[in-house]
């Protein structure tokens, strides 16, 4: 009876212990609760109904500008994951304006960074990409990551290396065996 009763608490501590390995957290920086969280194109259509809305918003930095007491982030948004960070797909509602008190490095935060925003939406602004117009919406921000950059893991492919040794054009022509040059006497 004592070693059923152990078993059962060990598989109870098993099952314990995977379930909070699975758990998702986001960072403390962007770990806000926010009721609803509107979907970009949405704001983009009407920016005015949605002024003064808190959002958690992230993508790829796509330019920088800093001015005098502030840095404005130009990010094309992505779906974010479980932990808030941007995922790596091509599916994206538009892009949307980052304002940020103070200086960021424009070398640290380059294009193509992954960030996520914590903010309130402040208004629109219509600025040009290339020779369109775009309505952006812009974000007052509170908080934000900036994610730690990954490298890219490069598979490789090894095809199974087999030879045929009576194929002549593998081995170089000094070889001895007349077998694999049945032409040479």
């Amino acid at each position: 009876m004592a070693v059923q009763h152990k078993i059962k608490i060990y598989l109870i501590l098993l099952i314990a212990a995977l379930l909070t390995s699975c758990a998702t957290t986001i960072p403390k920086p962007i770990d806000e609760q926010i009721e609803s969280i509107p979907e970009l194109n949405v704001v983009r259509q009407n920016v005015d109904d949605y002024t003064g809305l808190r959002v958690r918003w992230g993508g790829v930095i796509a330019n920088i500008i800093n001015e005098k007491y502030a840095t404005v982030l130009e990010i094309v948004d992505h779906p974010l994951s479980q932990q808030a960070r941007p995922m790596e797909t091509d599916l994206t509602q538009g892009r949307f304006l980052a304002r940020i008190n103070g200086f960021l490095d424009p070398v640290i935060y380059a294009k193509g960074r992954e960030i996520t925003i914590v903010g309130t939406i402040n208004k629109k602004t219509k600025q040009f990409i290339y020779q369109f117009e775009y309505i952006y919406p812009e974000i007052i921000v509170d908080s934000f990551i900036l994610w730690p950059q990954v490298e890219k893991q490069v598979e490789y492919y090894y095809q199974p290396y087999w030879y045929d040794p009576w194929y002549p054009r593998y081995y170089p022509r000094y070889f001895w065996s007349p077998y694999y040059y049945p032409h040479r006497h």
